[in-house]
């Protein structure tokens, strides 16, 4: 059985393009390497031939590693955000912050007495403006604090 193969530019930062920019048809799933290395990269410039490429079977998915991981990061980083919400919400009045604009994140300052901390940080200067959780010694048992807390949603 034949099968069409789709070959893809890998850039210098490890991404790949997005559009195949060649096509080629092959049998042999085992020594398509070699069968594009010596008969299919040979009719390409010589720029193109020292680039690095991806050759993948066109018949299987074609999705990218970084749109799966921006994807995945997208939605912790809004699970992030309920969390801080609901913490903010369940403070009445010492989560009061109407009055000024402010994003959630991480935080090793002097406020949080020099430890880890997921706080309230004004936008445009991340001054430190409220803790959402305990102090941490290292940001890896905060993180795996948000995530648990995550997992409580």
């Amino acid at each position: 059985m034949s099968y069409n193969w789709n070959v893809y530019k890998l850039f210098k930062n490890g991404r790949r393009a997005k559009a195949p920019f060649h096509v080629f048809e092959y049998d042999d799933p085992e020594s398509v390497g070699e069968y594009f290395n010596e008969h299919i990269k040979e009719n390409f410039t010589e720029k193109i031939r020292r680039s690095k490429v991806m050759v993948l079977r066109s018949d299987l998915p074609q999705g990218r590693k970084a749109d799966s991981s921006n994807e995945e990061d997208k939605t912790h980083q809004q699970n992030r955000n309920r969390v801080m919400r609901r913490i903010i919400k369940s403070m009445g009045d010492a989560g009061d912050l109407s009055n000024t604009r402010f994003g959630g994140g991480l935080i090793y300052c002097k406020e949080s007495g020099w430890q880890w901390q997921w706080a309230a940080l004004e936008s445009g200067t991340s001054r430190y403006l409220l803790g959402l959780s305990p102090t941490f010694s290292g940001h890896q048992a905060a993180h795996a604090w948000m995530d648990n807390e995550i997992k409580k949603l």
